[in-house]
């Protein structure tokens, strides 16, 4: 998902439910700190918290006609994409230490003769 884009606001004035949305949805499917979001999109940390309880909120209240299911599930998805996200930058640490353990174990068999 893209970064969304922060609007400029008027002293006092409250962000648009479009962005507190697409801010939610990115931070959860980028698999990155709350923390580091939020800075990337100049906010605060707990700013961005409260957004993601009002929704979830939201969406567990099922408010007829809303499309709060389809809020639910938005966030469902953008939550499944940061853990795989997560799950998939593990796995390549893990892959790259392996290829990294392979490599250093062969130039051990080579300079030894190759047999011991």
């Amino acid at each position: 998902m893209m970064k969304p884009i922060r609007p400029s606001l008027s002293k006092g004035a409250s962000y648009p439910a479009e962005f507190r949305e697409e801010a939610v949805r990115y931070w959860l499917s980028s698999g990155q700190t709350l923390g580091a979001v939020a800075a990337d999109l100049g906010l605060s940390p707990q700013c961005l918290r409260s957004w993601r309880q009002s929704m979830e909120s939201n969406a567990d209240l099922g408010a007829a006609g809303n499309g709060a299911n389809g809020n639910a599930q938005d966030l469902a998805c953008a939550r499944e994409i940061g853990q795989l996200r997560r799950e998939l930058e593990a796995m390549t640490r893990q892959r790259d230490i392996l290829k990294k353990a392979i490599s250093i174990f062969s130039e051990d068999k080579a300079m030894s003769g190759g047999s011991k």
